[in-house]
């Protein structure tokens, strides 16, 4: 490929006769064309063979069958219509482009945050595009996709020699999602006068660049299943392309290498993020999905070895039928991916009654469940959505998106998300993006001011996908039990000081309700004398802190109340915090980008010499039933028992 400065970079002559199987009859006469110097008698041939070939009926179905809402409609209408008028949008920031004008490796935002640009060429807008179109046959969107996308071709020059996450335009994964988005367009715009002869030549030649940068530069993890998904479907699609039969075989041989290499035995991906588990099966789903549309038989791997993947869902759910936000995570709902899990496994009732609501199939055999492999632990006392469900983290580091979270908790009961966690914010350098990362965002314990420092030394091994996390899990119908440590290092120095938490859930003790106890044992090498920080981040509520007993009222009657048993420690409330670090924030999402906003955040400050063990009661109540006093506890690590002080004065001994 030699250097240009105007896309795309392979010739027409090139693609015609290298890269385009003209041994297919109707294409054949393209060869004598071209010898003949006639490129637009070639590019009608090729052009009337795609609108014959293309099947939009199947694959744009979805949207050709859809029925709207008049509210649907005209949200639709007043999203092209913007676009239209090139208002653009990338990572929740609005951009309005000169008309006729868009300079794709342009960047609006105040700190150069590269995720703006690269995620305009994934081309959201020519979606919203196509599908209006579909509706409305209105030439004004098709005439306006073939400007926006031509500019694309010539501005966006596929690089000779680059790694696929080099460049503005062309990271590879930015290529495997438009791939995508430019197959449902392309189906959906093809009888519209507005795609020439000429632009549908062009078109193809960029879709054969991408599959050989897809194919040649494609990188590693859930990159490369959206690499691989897009040149599936390439493949897939435009076999008369010369490379598609090579194209095909190489992506599914990945993709079904990688269901072994990315995923834990146990069906957590290997990021151990709740969104980027879901960007591992999205991708799997929509390669079958598109066998379906096209009506071809599917590789077998794609409808036998998902299952695990979607059992993740059910094994991890709250309450309220979302996942919780773990590492950069999501609160997604899941009963879309149960739903998509029914369609493969019409047996299982335990998909079925979460993609119906209940309302068919039945819940799960189990309440409470560790992930052996991944070390996630979820307890709950029933799978009602007013049930107690509590959540902590015994996981290894991961191999990617990882915060230094170890042991970190998450609540919610009664309907309310009660603690929650900085959360994800954008992938930028800002002090926000450090927060959410840090250990301070998270319901666990720093040392000396300082956060776990697990990433620098941390490497991951291909061999630890098949390796169990280091904890202890028991269930029973009285209680449950998750123990785990953190022994990896505090601080840019490393200090030893080893963190072991037992979370202990109380499901059926007389006089309460469901509660949890968390009993942290720090445990130094040394007789030096050390600070802790026991950080709680409250969802946002009424909140009131009195010395070692504090409580968040969620509204309805619904509460958390946590004691702690150090009275040597105090509790400080970090709310909104920015000096001398940031402390008590929550992102804002999905509003727009650099947003957060203040939550309660009391920290037990204190000190250890040596060792130290700390009982901390969590304790959510509803019918505004806030019971709880304190909690009184040995500090000596070899003491396992601790006693609950209630308003009324009862005390309520219990062990570990």
């Amino acid at each position: 490929m030699a250097e240009i400065t105007k896309g795309p970079r392979t010739s027409v002559n090139d693609f015609f006769g290298k890269h385009l199987n003209t041994d297919i009859p109707e294409l054949s006469p393209i060869k004598k064309l071209m010898s003949e110097g006639d490129i637009r008698g070639a590019e009608k041939i090729f052009a009337d063979y795609v609108r014959a070939f293309l099947q939009p009926e199947k694959l744009n179905r979805d949207w050709i069958g859809r029925k709207y809402s008049d509210d649907q409609r005209e949200r639709l209408t007043k999203r092209a219509a913007d676009i239209m008028e090139y208002k653009f949008s990338s990572c929740g920031i609005p951009w309005q482009f000169e008309k006729g004008k868009i300079d794709w490796e342009f960047n609006p935002t105040y700190n150069n945050y590269c995720e703006w640009p690269w995620q305009l060429s994934r081309h959201p807008e020519f979606s919203v595009l196509a599908e209006y179109y579909t509706l409305t046959k209105d030439e004004k969107a098709a005439k306006t996709f073939v400007d926006m996308i031509s500019s694309w071709f010539e501005q966006a020059i596929v690089p000779e020699n680059e790694s696929g996450y080099k460049t503005i335009c062309w990271r590879t994964i930015e290529a495997g999602i438009r791939m995508h988005g430019w197959s449902m367009q392309l189906h959906a715009f093809i009888s519209s006068p507005a795609l020439t002869d000429e632009f549908i030549t062009t078109y193809f030649i960029s879709i054969y660049e991408h599959g050989w940068r897809l194919r040649n530069f494609c990188t590693h993890g859930n990159w490369l299943l959206m690499e691989m998904h897009g040149l599936v479907r390439i493949a897939l699609l435009y076999p008369f392309l010369s490379d598609a039969p090579e194209w095909k075989s190489y992506s599914l041989r990945r993709l079904e290498e990688e269901l072994d290499i990315q995923v834990y035995p146990d069906g957590f991906q290997y990021e151990l993020s709740t969104n980027y588990h879901g960007v591992v099966d999205h991708n799997y789903y929509a390669v079958l999905d598109l066998y379906r549309k096209m009506e071809i038989k599917a590789p077998e791997f794609l409808e036998t070895k998902l299952k695990k993947l979607y059992e993740m869902y059910p094994h991890l759910t709250r309450p309220d039928r979302r996942l919780p936000d773990i590492n950069d995570g999501a609160e997604m709902l899941i009963d879309g991916r149960m739903r998509q899990a029914v369609g493969l496994y019409p047996d299982r009732d335990d998909f079925r009654w979460f993609a119906t609501d209940g309302k068919e199939g039945h819940a799960p055999d189990y309440l409470s469940y560790a992930f052996p492999y991944a070390g996630a632990v979820a307890m709950r006392t029933s799978w009602e959505k007013n049930a107690v469900w509590g959540y902590i983290d015994c996981s290894p580091f991961g191999r990617g998106h990882q915060h230094e979270d170890k042991l970190n908790v998450l609540l919610f009961a009664y309907g309310k998300k009660l603690l929650t966690e900085g959360g994800v914010y954008d992938y930028d350098t800002s002090e926000m993006r450090k927060y959410v990362l840090s250990t301070r965002a998270h319901n666990t314990i720093r040392i000396n001011g300082m956060d776990q420092n697990v990433r620098p030394r941390y490497k991951w091994e291909d061999k630890d996908i098949n390796k169990k996390a280091d904890f202890d899990f028991e269930t029973t119908t009285e209680r449950d039990y998750a123990c785990a440590k953190f022994d990896e290092g505090y601080g840019k120095n490393f200090d030893p000081t080893v963190h072991e938490r037992k979370l202990i859930f109380f499901k059926n003790i007389e006089g309460t309700t469901p509660f949890f106890a968390v009993v942290d044992r720090l445990i130094a090498p040394d007789n030096e004398k050390r600070s802790y920080e026991q950080m709680w981040h409250y969802e946002s509520c009424e909140f009131t802190a009195d010395g070692l007993r504090v409580s968040g009222d969620y509204g309805d009657g619904v509460g958390l109340t946590t004691v702690f048993s150090d009275t040597d420690a105090k509790v400080v409330d970090m709310k909104g915090q920015y000096e001398p670090f940031y402390q008590g924030w929550m992102p804002i999402r999905p509003s727009g980008p650099h947003e957060h906003r203040p939550i309660p955040t009391p920290v037990l400050c204190g000190e250890l010499t040596g060792t130290k063990r700390i009982v901390t009661i969590l304790y959510p109540y509803k019918d505004g039933a806030d019971i709880l006093m304190g909690v009184k506890a040995s500090p000596d690590t070899s003491s396992t028992d601790f006693t609950l002080i209630f308003k009324d004065g009862k005390e309520l001994t219990l062990s570990e």
